[in-house]
């Protein structure tokens, strides 16, 4: 099941290409392209043999600190002493995982954003004590992978989400309110200010869930700042497991 799944988001990612390029001369063999993306692939269900020659460990487990921290803790078992330990979190300051962490030189962040095969930018994080050798090997790894890297001390939500969040939620809020209909906010902001997705469409592609998840996390590490108390609606909306996209359902019906 996961292997289909990983075609079927590979497929998607190169039809969005294929539009991009009407002529399709770059995308005369697409079927060969992504047997060729998959047989790069070796899919396993047990951290020892994911991890047994890996130069890069990257989690990309859910948005919960507890379930990373047993991640790595197993993968130190298994992996290269020399092995550069990364999470993929796109909320939790890494110096809260630190402590299950042996060595702290060799553990950094590096934040893919979604559709990972579409978009170039990665966030590379550092904590005060990754070493330069990890983060230049971060950088040039990316680099190697055509992404965009850029550099980011660890502060809760990196660059993009620190700066994005609170405009999601801000967009619930209103909506909880009953300032504006959830079609109007998402179009108010799609044709207003030429975003690709509205506020409440772009939540319900994250998920619920993770969008939660996140607020729970930063009210733990930010106390003070009202900006992520909690949402009713939110709340609402998880309870019930209407999580979004990936569920059929969140703020919109898919």
């Amino acid at each position: 099941m996961a292997k289909e799944q990983l075609r079927k988001g590979l497929a998607r990612s190169a039809a969005k290409k294929r539009g991009e390029d009407p002529s399709g001369k770059d995308m005369a063999n697409i079927s060969t392209m992504l047997e060729a993306q998959m047989d790069r692939l070796q899919l396993c269900s047990d951290i020892r043999s994911a991890v047994l020659n890996a130069d890069f460990v990257i989690e990309a487990v859910v948005e919960n600190r507890h379930i990373k921290e047993d991640v790595f803790i197993e993968a130190q078992e298994h992996c290269s002493p020399y092995a550069v330990l990364v999470t993929n979190t796109s909320s939790i300051c890494l110096t809260d995982l630190c402590s299950c962490i042996r060595d702290h030189s060799r553990f950094a962040g590096l934040h893919f954003f979604n559709p990972v095969p579409v978009m170039k930018l990665v966030e590379v994080i550092s904590t005060p004590d990754t070493s330069k050798e990890t983060h230049a090997k971060l950088l040039d790894f990316c680099m190697s992978l055509g992404k965009r890297p850029v550099s980011c001390k660890d502060t809760p939500g990196f660059i993009v989400n620190r700066l994005l969040v609170p405009y999601l939620l801000d967009s619930i809020r209103m909506l909880e309110r009953g300032d504006a209909s959830k079609e109007d906010i998402d179009a108010a902001m799609c044709y207003g200010t030429s975003c690709p997705m509205g506020p409440l469409h772009l939540c319900d592609y994250v998920g619920l869930d993770t969008i939660a998840n996140v607020m729970s996390e930063w009210r733990r590490s930010m106390p003070e700042d009202t900006r992520f108390t909690a949402i009713p609606l939110l709340e609402k909306l998880v309870r019930e497991g209407k999580l979004g996209r990936k569920t059929g359902q969140g703020f919109f019906k898919y």
